[in-house]
């Protein structure tokens, strides 16, 4: 599905240099600590918006480096709460996005269907061109306590 979206802001954990797939993705993917700075300070999560947002911005090329940022959609934020180097607002420009719906355990967990997805190929089935510029997963809910059946969309951007 294609999915067109109007410029964002989100309120997010960034590496600040480039980092590679895997474990050193780990200290951004605990928000604990942004859930409380946002209640502390009363930022409100975007209406009708996943519960977190994954970014992969990547640097050359999908799946080499890329700046990891990890967060949620914000409508108000008073930039004078922002502490300087923990959290920051990201502004997203307008999107095109290639949109595939995932239903099922992550892909550490016992049989998931992850590698099964090729967003490229499906994207170029459409018609469109993966731009290896922007990947981002959408948390819209979580199972963990149930068959593992979390709900993911996967974004990648098109041209």
């Amino acid at each position: 599905m294609v999915k067109y979206y109007q410029p964002s802001q989100f309120l997010v954990k960034s590496s600040p240099d480039p980092i590679q797939l895997g474990t050193e993705m780990l200290p951004y993917m605990e928000l604990d600590d942004l859930r409380f700075f946002m209640k502390k300070y009363q930022i409100a999560r975007g209406f009708d918006t996943p519960e977190e947002i994954y970014l992969y911005n990547w640097v050359d090329e999908a799946q080499k480096s890329m700046i990891f940022q990890t967060g949620v959609v914000v409508n108000q934020v008073n930039t004078n709460t922002l502490p300087s180097t923990k959290f920051e607002l990201v502004h997203l420009p307008a999107l095109k996005v290639c949109s595939i719906l995932y239903i099922g355990p992550f892909p550490y967990q016992k049989n998931n269907g992850w590698q099964k997805i090729s967003w490229e190929r499906r994207a170029a089935e459409a018609g469109y061109k993966y731009t290896e510029v922007l990947y981002r997963e959408l948390y819209h809910r979580y199972d963990f306590g149930g068959r593992n059946q979390h709900v993911t969309e996967i974004e990648i951007s098109i041209n």
